[in-house]
């Protein structure tokens, strides 16, 4: 998140050399990734002048911001991008000159080569390092686990190794994960991440459950995911999310093999299992900053910390308005009748429970906060969306449950100023609708009537929030509350 990274930088010292009074996390708690740089641009210069009147930010300090803004335009960042595209060519280069002359070098020369280079690799990274330069280090780590992995391709090679793929990509994983540790290197864990997600899709057959190899899967998880909270980067980041989706339909794959039951069955626990874990992404930061708010101790939250936890909200509401639109429009599609029974199996009963528990202490916790509120009680309503073919058929119940849900998330993500979840709410809101006009509601008197009722609710939602939120701006101004949850 480039905002974060700018306010920490000048959030020390303004241009007269005066501390700016503002606090990270209040200045960035609204915000999350932005998608190009020139909307960025406009929406700070447009939140700057914000806060410069409630005095988070001095006008000075505000000025410095916008000038290290228009001085920056991208160039600083291209040599990096482009040595880490060589990089690759380079590792890919030198594999190809070995293939090319593989009955010309001897084995011996071979090994000792691969080895001399390995170890150069890491002792140049090093150097570079201890001198400061930490992206020349990152690349010189990450040129060193591609010698890695083609290394151990060409052992294999050598002494004429069945193919296994997914041996090959535990060690790796495990190559990646001990460069990533030892180094903090963001491009070893990204090959780290791959390597594992590989690995679960390539390891042993599906029902034949594996205890040894699911304790290692939840280990390599944990490595993983641990790694963008200590050294932060979106795309770690995101690999590790996409590895806990992987790692958890790994266990649901194999619990529905395992099972051998039906179509409809197994949609139970899908939607049950998926909108539960997509649920617990998006309300365990809440809750977690909730806690805080009554607990009597302040733990420190790290930079890593907040930003992980920003990805995991993103990455939960995008699925969640994704399996709202599926289960009203692909799960009639797969089976006419979905078994309730099959939420009570183990992968879909304890993400769906630990999702009922977030809601449950988000409303008791954020007790007279609205806006928090609002988070759950939508959360919520979409969590019902999702679990409805479950429980009934009828298409008028479940498209205005769906409608009903997609709305709500509209809501909360303009009430939020999130625009990452306004794309993905408005996407399923259209996606359904358009599914509405063509299949559900049959004539076009009944689609009149139901867009019409449609269309009264939401416009009294809209009043019922102008009110609301009239009522927030007459009351008195108590300025920031730096223990109020950051939702």
């Amino acid at each position: 998140m480039r905002i974060l990274g700018d306010v920490y930088a000048l959030a020390e010292t303004d241009q007269a050399g005066q501390t700016i009074k503002v606090s990270i996390l209040e200045i960035a708690g609204g915000w999350q990734k932005l998608m190009f740089d020139w909307v960025y641009k406009k929406r700070l210069k447009d939140d700057l002048e914000v806060w410069v009147s409630k005095g988070w930010v001095s006008s000075s300090g505000a000025a410095a911001i916008l000038r290290e803004q228009d001085q920056e335009d991208g160039r600083s960042r291209l040599p990096m991008a482009l040595a880490g595209i060589g990089m690759v060519c380079v590792a890919l280069a030198l594999f190809a000159f070995i293939a090319a002359n593989w009955a010309a070098i001897p084995k011996t020369v071979k090994l000792i080569g691969i080895a001399c280079l390995l170890l150069a690799s890491h002792g140049a990274a090093a150097k570079a390092a201890a001198n400061g330069r930490r992206g020349i280090a990152d690349l010189l780590t990450g040129f060193a686990t591609l010698v890695f992995v083609g290394g151990m391709a060409l052992v294999g090679q050598i002494f004429h190794l069945p193919s296994d793929w997914a041996g090959g990509a535990f060690l790796v994983c495990l190559g990646g994960l001990a460069a990533a540790w030892l180094t903090g290197s963001k491009t070893s864990i990204v090959i780290a991440a791959i390597a594992a997600i590989m690995w679960q899709f390539t390891r042993a057959e599906l029902g034949e459950a594996v205890l040894l190899q699911d304790l290692i899967g939840l280990l390599i998880l944990a490595a993983v995911f641990a790694h963008p909270l200590v050294h932060p980067a979106r795309l770690s980041r995101w690999l590790a999310i996409s590895l806990v989706w992987v790692t958890y339909g790994r266990w649901f794959a194999e619990s529905a093999e395992i099972l051998s039951v039906d179509d409809g069955y197994i949609l139970a626990m899908a939607l049950a299992g998926a909108g539960g874990l997509a649920a617990i992404m998006v309300l365990l930061d809440p809750v977690a900053d909730l806690f805080v708010k009554w607990s009597s101790n302040l733990p420190s939250r790290g930079h890593g910390y907040w930003l992980m936890g920003r990805s995991l909200q993103d990455a939960g509401f995008l699925v969640l308005c994704a399996l709202i639109a599926a289960a009203l429009v692909l799960v009639p599609e797969i089976s006419k009748r979905v078994a309730v029974a099959g939420i009570w199996e183990i992968p879909a009963l304890l993400p769906l429970l630990l999702a009922v528990f977030l809601l449950v202490s988000g409303f008791v916790l954020s007790y007279k906060t609205t806006k928090a509120q609002s988070l759950f009680g939508a959360i919520g309503l979409a969590v019902l969306a999702v679990l409805m073919p479950v429980f009934t058929a009828n298409s008028l119940v479940l498209a205005a449950i769906s409608m009903g849900s997609l709305v709500g998330l509209c809501a909360l993500a303009t009430w939020f100023n999130n625009r990452f979840w306004m794309l993905c709410a408005y996407l399923g809101l259209t996606a359904v609708a358009l599914w509405l006009l063509q299949v559900t509601i049959g004539s076009l008197l009944g689609q009149s009537v139901f867009f019409l009722v449609a269309g009264v609710l939401l416009l009294g939602v809209a009043l019922w929030l102008a009110r609301l939120f009239r009522k927030g701006k007459d009351a008195p101004d108590a300025g920031p509350d730096r223990n109020e949850a950051l939702t």
